[in-house]
């Protein structure tokens, strides 16, 4: 009897003790981490002094500023500039003359092959998507080199322009940088350079022993120019 009520107890107790856990209020949920937040950087930049300065203009050319924010990319949505495709170089020097310098032996050639030359790329290589990796890799990789390694014809300078700008640090006295930014900017027609790289393209697709992948792609890359350009 004794040994029947001791069981009984404890099974009362357990009783308890589970009905106690499943009255009891739930754990809170744990609070959120607070985001991150990104502290402003103190550093800041002046401009004292540019090429339009002496002539009585106190603002910078249109296209730089569209440069400066937005790339080669927002020049060519300026108005003036929408059927022309822009091709811009960008040099620091520490003083006025050694950016001069560079400006005087700037090689337009060089500029112009190695920004068609990443425009290239990067359509073949959305038009090659799907293809099997050794089908188009290096083989694509030498046609782009092919198709943009030639001169091409109808680039015009636009303007060249050259702007003195500070950088410091509100918090720290007497402390600055002085840098000369030249900007270079060259204007082709996009008709005509489409034209010239259509061109090249066929040539490259005159290879007999082009597979039937690489031609697709090939055929992708032309639709891709003909309906946006570069």
């Amino acid at each position: 009897m004794n040994r029947i009520i001791t069981i009984f107890a404890a099974v009362l107790t357990v009783c308890l003790l589970f009905a106690g856990c499943a009255s009891s209020a739930p754990a809170p949920a744990p609070e959120p981490e607070p985001e991150p937040i990104e502290l402003p950087s103190r550093v800041k930049t002046e401009v004292l002094d540019h090429k339009g300065a002496s002539l009585g203009k106190s603002a910078l050319p249109e296209w730089i500023d569209a440069y400066i924010d937005f790339g080669a990319a927002g020049v060519e949505e300026l108005a003036k500039f929408q059927d022309q495709y822009c091709f811009i170089a960008e040099y620091h020097a520490e003083n006025l003359d050694a950016g001069l310098a560079w400006v005087k032996g700037f090689e337009v050639p060089q500029l112009i092959a190695r920004q068609i030359q990443l425009k290239v790329e990067s359509i073949f290589v959305g038009a090659a998507v799907g293809a099997p990796e050794d089908d188009y890799g290096t083989y694509f990789e030498n046609v782009v080199k092919s198709t943009t390694d030639v001169s091409f014809s109808g680039a015009k300078l636009v303007q060249d322009y050259w702007v003195l700008v500070r950088t410091y640090d509100p918090d720290i006295k007497n402390t600055y940088s002085d840098t000369y930014q030249i900007y270079v900017l060259y204007t082709m027609p996009k008709a005509m350079l489409d034209k010239q790289l259509n061109n090249e393209i066929d040539k490259a697709m005159d290879d007999g022993e082009m597979s039937e992948s690489q031609k697709e792609a090939f055929k992708n890359v032309k639709k891709v120019l003909a309906e946006s350009g570069l």
